[in-house]
């Protein structure tokens, strides 16, 4: 299966899910809510949670299931309320129990909103604000025996909203975790209760099993999610299976976007334009489709360049060999291929490219007795695999080292450069770095200037795996050669700049800023086979467009990369360093200049809190080598954390102490509270007590506020000029009439 991410806009069906233990009050949250009838007898955990869901085209037919564990001494039965949003047309909806269908009934309004206010205040988790607009089921829960297990079993059938051929879905996995992973610290509580509502212990975080089927009788394109990484496995161009498994402690809401498209080439355009005074963001995502990718194969020239050096003896060489043989033994009757193994000179297998199987046995044969030996030239070995692609229409170089150039031509700089001259006709060199003893910035540079991409291979993993799974996708190419115009439009800083060839399900996601708004056509062109085509759609790119603000961030990320990239090829200098300060500060994004910023706020990520990538650049920078380093460990993991960032698709979890939210920029203190980065102490601000009459009544009469409020229970956010700060004390009692006037409106 291809591991890529998924996304696509249209209906929208919140169905509500989390995943968390119950802290101090009388309320656990799964998929739904159990509310105990004894208060305090709070032993209940969730230990497994499993979503699977069949779309037929934009109709939804999902099953839950979640299974409950009593931790306590003490039998537990409760009500169990289940959210359904206001947006879901459901037409069938059933709760099985242990295997008994239970009974239940849909809450009215009024007394709906009652209760879910009255979970909210007991919860004191503004986290759940994500419930504001849902309508509730109700069930009587079958008493829980100590030690006892029970599984509730849920399906509803939904009808999905469409805009135009886009179709989303959203899957709320709420958890009981703040920003930094730890639990969120209940409101003091009057001492004779503390230890009766004092949990046990911490249980584990739930991993949350999520499997999509999409079906339709019309072409399934661009599948993608902005929020989670997902494993996609298409069966043909109308079915294709989605499975993903998501941490409680992640995102809090799960989204995928699939278009329905019947062309030849799908392209889905999602946007996010906060003012209409500002450049807007959007995402282009296009794909030509599994019949298309097929049909778009043609002959390839491949040559293979295997380092042989001395420091590849034992079992690098062992591996090297295997994946050397796994691609020879995918070769297609019509592709010609060469081998160039090397150490201190080059050395051919053929004098020229050779295809048809008894050219592959021998092949094979000659890769079996390769041997690990000698110093490492590695710009002889490059122009001898370049010569044998002279002439070539469609050639790809793969390059596989372990160390630095130490004969012939060793300046990293003088090896880029011949190549390049060479290398006129524009073919593919793919680099692969095995090991930290490698320059990363030769490879990269080669790998750039000549229309690919680098990878690196750790000490601790397989050079077979890696290089035939590799293989497998660049084997399989769809279109190539692609461009992409706007007319009726100003575009700007698209990333990826160059567009990369699209292999078989594969599917590109370009990101970039609009300044204009209107109807645009948008061209798109390519080869598909021998042939170039060319693919028009009309779209709007709108004035103001404030769902999909997961697109600000990753266009930031993958800008960060690109401009981190360039200085590290080219040098530094003053005007890409403060691009770079600027968005890596707005967006809470870690990169060499701007680590110490945080750092000084007092607020910095430990090491263990970062992820693997991240981790690896903060050290770097600490160390003042992030960007001068050319070879060993940080400087592979630098390459990495880079050539990620340049790729982004998926929204990172990792704790921040910045958040974006439409538009404003929000950071944590060192206290847990939040406030808008504007906001100085002493500015007079509209004061809400949490969960108070005021605070939902707040929400009910701007329902935009509640992504503000849902960061905690003290937040301060400008809206409309005034300052509204949320706390433990504050007004209680406010009208809608108040706030309009408070608020000038």
């Amino acid at each position: 299966m291809k591991r890529i991410a998924l996304s696509i806009t249209s209906g929208l069906i919140t169905i509500f899910l989390a995943t968390c233990y119950l802290l101090f009050a009388n309320c656990l949250f799964a998929q739904g809510i159990i509310v105990p009838r004894v208060p305090g007898n709070s032993g209940l955990e969730l230990t497994k949670h499993v979503i699977d869901a069949e779309m037929h085209e934009n109709i939804a037919v999902v099953n839950i299931e979640h299974e409950f564990y009593n931790n306590s001494s003490a039998t537990i039965e409760g009500d169990f309320y289940f959210p359904l949003p206001k947006e879901a047309q459901v037409s069938k909806f059933a709760m099985i129990v242990d295997g008994k269908t239970m009974t239940g009934e849909m809450l009215p309004q009024e007394e709906a909103r009652r209760i879910y206010e009255d979970i909210v205040r007991r919860m004191m988790d503004p986290a759940l604000l994500e419930m504001a607009d849902s309508r509730w089921f109700r069930a009587r829960l079958f008493p829980v025996p100590p030690h006892a297990k029970r599984i509730i079993k849920l399906r509803f059938d939904a009808t999905l909203s469409r805009n135009g051929n886009t179709i989303q879905f959203d899957y709320p996995l709420h958890g009981q975790l703040n920003s930094r992973g730890n639990f969120v610290a209940p409101m003091p509580l009057p001492r004779h209760q503390e230890e009766s509502m004092r949990p046990q212990r911490r249980p584990e975080p739930v991993v949350t099993h999520i499997t999509i089927k999409l079906n339709s009788t019309r072409s399934i394109k661009n599948i993608y999610s902005p929020t989670h990484s997902i494993d996609i496995d298409r069966a043909d161009d109308e079915h294709a299976t989605i499975e993903c498994k998501a941490n409680a402690d992640g995102n809090s809401t799960f989204q995928l976007y699939y278009s329905l498209d019947a062309g030849e080439l799908g392209m889905t355009l999602l946007t996010y334009r906060a003012r209409s005074d500002e450049a807007g963001y959007f995402l282009l995502l296009a794909s030509p489709g599994f019949e298309n990718s097929e049909a778009g194969e043609v002959a390839n020239d491949i040559v293979f360049v295997l380092d042989c050096s001395g420091s590849m003896a034992g079992e690098k060489m062992d591996q090297a060999r295997n994946a050397l043989r796994f691609c020879l033994q995918r070769l297609g009757p019509d592709d010609r291929f060469g081998v160039v193994d090397f150490s201190s000179n080059a050395r051919l297998f053929a004098p020229q490219l050779r295809q048809g199987r008894q050219a592959i046995q021998d092949a094979l044969g000659y890769v079996d007795r390769l041997e690990a030996s000698g110093g490492t030239n590695i710009n002889e070995a490059l122009l001898a695999g370049l010569d044998l692609l002279r002439g070539s229409d469609h050639a790809t170089i793969i390059f596989l080292t372990d160390g630095l150039p130490t004969s012939g031509v060793t300046d990293e700089g003088e090896i880029r450069r011949n190549v390049k001259k060479v290398n006129r006709a524009g073919l593919r060199l793919y680099t692969f770095g095995v090991g930290y003893d490698v320059n990363t910035r030769l490879l990269d540079g080669l790998a750039k200037e000549n229309a690919a991409f680098a990878d690196y291979i750790a000490p601790q993993e397989n050079i077979e795996e890696r290089v035939s799974r590799f293989y497998e996708k660049i084997s399989h190419p769809a279109m190539t050669e692609l461009r992409c115009s706007f007319d009726g439009v100003n575009v700007a800083s698209m990333h990826p700049a160059k567009l990369p060839d699209l292999f078989r399900n594969d599917q590109l996601t370009l990101f970039g800023r609009y300044t204009t708004a209107g109807r645009v056509t948008i061209s798109m062109s390519g080869k598909l086979g021998e042939a170039r085509r060319e693919f028009i759609q009309a779209v709007n790119f709108p004035e103001r467009a404030e769902e999909n603000d997961f697109i600000t961030r990753l266009w930031a990320t993958r800008r960060v990369g690109d401009l981190l990239e360039e200085i590290r090829m080219q040098g530094e200098n003053s005007e890409l360093k403060k691009e770079i300060v600027t968005l890596a500060t707005q967006y809470g994004i870690v990169t060499p200049y701007t680590s110490y910023l945080v750092q000084e706020d007092d607020v910095r990520l430990s090491a263990a809190e970062a992820p693997a990538p991240m981790r690896a650049m903060d050290r770097a920078a600490a160390s003042g080598a992030a960007l001068q380093a050319t070879s060993g460990e940080a400087a592979v993991n630098f390459s990495k954390s880079v050539a990620k960032m340049k790729q982004a698709e998926v929204m990172e979890t990792r704790p921040t102490t910045l958040r974006v939210i439409k538009g404003v920029k929000m950071q944590r203190q060192n206290n847990g509270a939040w406030r808008d980065v504007t906001y100085t102490n002493g500015d007079k601000t509209l004061k809400i007590a949490f969960a108070s009459v005021a605070y939902f009544a707040l929400i009910k009469a701007y329902p935009g506020l509640k992504e503000f409020c849902k960061l905690g229970q003290q937040v301060i956010f400008k809206y409309r000029g005034v300052f509204v700060q949320i706390d433990r004390d504050g007004a209680q009692q406010m009208s809608e009439a108040e706030f309009r006037k408070a608020f000038g409106s």
